[in-house]
């Protein structure tokens, strides 16, 4: 079966890569057409954490030439370019099942003004980095989750990309597995892109961790989700050493000189502390640090 993938990037070429292994037939829309001729001439070169190479071959196209032939497509563009995608408010896409995996939570306005039937939402536990316009290196192993916000489509989801070297499961509560996600982000992504370390040397480095544990609790503050406190800093920790060796989305972005997601991440956190009169000055400190890394002049 064909499956859209829209995003081009080390999720969407990771993803893609999984679906042609195993079994299924992966469209990809790049936003240049650069990059969709490359691929369809190339394929996917894949790099597993011992190096180890495999190729395979995928459809590409540019997004412009998207008409929803699929009747699943997974969005995997980062929440910087959800904006892009307002093509997919036209009706004509109403039957049309997406599954949107993106950082943070900023891309549920846009997912609650789509006409969509039936509309999935996800997290990445899996490290990826793009290299060049068709390889991507696969860093550390995980799992994704899929939860449905609109309809009910996370069991097929589960049935399109579940395998056993590619764990999919579905989620009963979307909110709750956003928000763990962001508070995972919140803690992580921000504290790397400053300090310019790998995810593990949070933990390592005891001024890192007193930071990190200040944003964790503003964050679980401003989520409401002080009930599992315990739980959520074990797994916050198990996380960190699980990928000790990856770099954050949001430190490759500064890395790259991209735009980094910190608007639909910490500025969310800000956000939501504002409207509750919560003060949150660890994470307006690591807001404005990154925005001034962001900064282009």
């Amino acid at each position: 079966m064909e499956v859209g993938v829209i995003g081009g990037g080390a999720i969407g070429l990771l993803i893609s890569y999984f679906l042609k292994l195993n079994g299924q037939e992966p469209v990809i829309y790049t936003r240049t057409t650069a990059q969709a001729k490359f691929l369809n001439q190339n394929g996917i070169t894949y790099r597993n954490q011992s190096s180890n190479e495999n190729k395979v071959n995928v459809q590409a196209r540019c997004v412009q030439e998207y008409s929803g032939e699929e009747a699943y497509c997974i969005v995997s563009v980062k929440q910087t370019s959800i904006s892009e995608l307002f093509f997919l408010k036209d009706e004509k896409f109403e039957d049309v099942s997406y599954l949107f995996l993106q950082n943070g939570i900023s891309h549920l306005k846009f997912l609650e003004s789509l006409p969509q039937k039936n509309l999935s939402v996800g997290v990445v536990e899996h490290g990826a980095l793009k290299d060049g316009y068709s390889s991507v290196n696969h860093l550390g192993e995980g799992r994704i989750k899929v939860s449905s916000f609109k309809g009910d489509s996370s069991s097929e989801w589960v049935e399109i990309l579940h395998a056993l070297n590619f764990p999919v499961t579905a989620e009963r509560d979307w909110k709750e597995m956003l928000y763990i996600k962001l508070i995972m982000n919140a803690c992580i992504n921000p504290l790397t892109a400053v300090l310019r370390i790998p995810n593990g040397q949070l933990i390592e480095n005891e001024y890192a961790l007193s930071i990190m544990k200040e944003l964790f609790e503003e964050t679980i503050l401003v989520l409401e989700m002080n009930n599992n406190r315990e739980e959520l800093w074990k797994e916050l920790l198990v996380l960190c050493r699980n990928t000790s060796f990856n770099r954050s989305s949001m430190l490759k972005s500064v890395e790259s000189g991209q735009q980094t997601e910190i608007d639909s991440i910490t500025g969310e956190i800000i956000e939501r502390a504002k409207n509750r009169n919560i003060l949150v000055p660890c994470s307006m400190h690591m807001f404005k640090t990154v925005k001034a890394l962001d900064w282009r002049g």
